[in-house]
């Protein structure tokens, strides 16, 4: 009797234990589930001065940036999480370092931007950089998102036009839309 008794007890615990758990597809449906996303946004940071310490033969010479603009359409917040990939700046054929995920949350109907600034901010990147990076911003969300990147791009110093503050014009502009792709895990 004392058995059954406290077989009963054990159970009646365990499964008001088991109605406590949260259900996993729920969690998911609230935006605070995993990540079901991914975005691998390319970008250009920095400048190819020729005769200083800046010239390389990666790209042509002049001034790049890149900035990455992510909105949530959601009408809930939604979770996502961010790292950078680079490109290995002394031997292209080889991988680069790739940082950590950093999370962050974004509110329902905003959006943010990750610029040149935010990239070479040594909290995200893995490595000093000395005049240009390039490689992949890659986003993983728990939602759907819209993720755009804006590239521009200006002349060498001395064969652009100049504004008033010294800062080189745009010369050109480009606007991708970044591919989601589903992943699982």
């Amino acid at each position: 009797m004392k058995k059954t008794t406290l077989l009963i007890n054990v159970s009646a615990i365990a499964l008001v234990y088991l109605l406590m758990l949260p259900d996993p597809a729920t969690a998911d449906e609230k935006g605070s589930g995993t990540f079901k996303f991914q975005y691998a946004a390319k970008f250009v940071c920095g400048a190819n001065l020729t005769r200083t310490s800046l010239e390389h033969n990666l790209f042509l010479p002049g001034s790049y940036t890149t900035v990455v603009n992510i909105y949530n359409p959601n009408d809930q917040n939604v979770k996502f999480r961010k790292k950078i990939a680079l490109v290995n700046q002394f031997a292209p054929q080889q991988p680069g370092p790739v940082s950590q995920f950093i999370e962050e949350e974004l509110i329902a109907d905003h959006a943010l931007g990750v610029g040149c600034e935010q990239i070479n901010n040594s909290e995200i990147t893995p490595l000093p950089i000395h005049g240009r990076v390039d490689g992949f911003l890659v986003i993983e969300s728990t939602e759907s998102l819209d993720v755009t990147a804006v590239y521009t791009a200006g002349g060498p110093a001395g064969t652009t036009e100049v504004s008033d503050n010294g800062i080189v014009r745009v010369e050109s502009i480009a606007v991708e839309q970044i591919k989601e792709r589903k992943i699982s895990r």
